[in-house]
């Protein structure tokens, strides 16, 4: 009798020693279990406002391109070089996004890729010619070019620019108020089916030192329908050194372009979205690409 009060009494006592082991162990687990739980309970509606914030970014983005495509509010109108960028603030899910649409520049073609000649003693200037792909909106409005002349002087002797000269390709018209470069009086003539621009410097000539730079753009625009077409431009630079004149030619040339380009920009909360859609002549918007960051 003795025996088994002994053995129940050793059991008991083994029982609690395991009843102490498991409330030791269950207090070293209840923090940070309660930690884990409040943490997630937390993320639970964090979670909520990113999925909210970007929702309401993906939206304003869909906002800009219902734009794009049915020109609401003249946006395409409104977008040219002058004034390449347009901004708007739209409501959506109750907060205001601001949606900003810009003009971006079309592909060019590599054959605009000025080439630097290796250095030579005397005068000597080597001029080049890129016409950048036109930014448009759609077949009857205006597209424009930007025509950019790199003049570089390879020679030991300095030169004085004293007349540039381009003749455009036939469809394209001088845009005012574009050129941008040394002092000069411009003269047009129009020739035909085409202009000819003379943009003469004023004194004192503009002077390009040796391994220097000079770059002048200008604008044009047209209203053709450009499809597939290039424009191709060429022209001459007249330039003095030691009493001398000399004339340096040049030629370069448009890529081709299907659709007008615009970047589409929308922050809101943590998100960045950036879109690149194009306008074809029919209307019809094609995204190009759709990144978040």
């Amino acid at each position: 009798m003795e025996n088994k009060l002994n053995n129940v009494i050793r059991q008991k006592g083994q029982a609690f020693v395991l009843v102490l082991i498991a409330l030791a162990v269950g207090s070293l687990l209840i923090v940070p279990t309660l930690d884990y739980v409040y943490t997630g309970l937390r993320a639970i509606p964090l979670g909520d406002s990113q999925l909210i914030d970007q929702y309401t970014a993906d939206a304003a983005i869909e906002y800009g391109l219902w734009q794009l495509a049915y020109n609401v509010d003249n946006v395409t109108g409104q977008l040219s070089v002058e004034n390449p960028s347009f901004s708007e603030n739209v409501t959506v899910n109750g907060q205001e996004v601001t949606v900003t649409t810009e003009i971006s520049l079309s592909p060019t073609t590599e054959e605009g890729e000025f080439v630097i000649p290796p250095y030579q003693s005397g005068i000597h200037i080597a001029v080049g010619l890129d016409v950048l792909a036109p930014v448009w909106n759609r077949s009857g409005h205006k597209a424009y070019l930007t025509h950019v002349i790199y003049i570089y002087n390879y020679g030991s002797a300095q030169a004085h620019l004293k007349t540039l000269y381009q003749k455009l390709a036939p469809g394209l018209n001088y845009e005012p108020g574009t050129y941008d470069g040394p002092d000069a009086v411009l003269t047009k003539n129009h020739v035909g089916d085409y202009w000819e621009l003379y943009f003469n410097f004023n004194q004192p000539l503009p002077r390009v030192g040796p391994g220097d730079w000079q770059v002048i753009t200008f604008t044009t625009w047209t209203v053709d329908d450009m499809g597939e077409q290039t424009y191709e431009g060429n022209g001459w630079v007249e330039y003095a050194g030691f009493k001398e004149t000399g004339v340096q030619a040049y030629a370069g040339e448009s890529g081709p372009v299907s659709y007008g380009l615009y970047d589409i920009t929308v922050s809101f909360g943590s998100y960045t979205m950036l879109v690149n859609a194009g306008v074809t002549d029919t209307g019809q918007v094609v995204v190009r690409s759709w990144q978040i960051e």
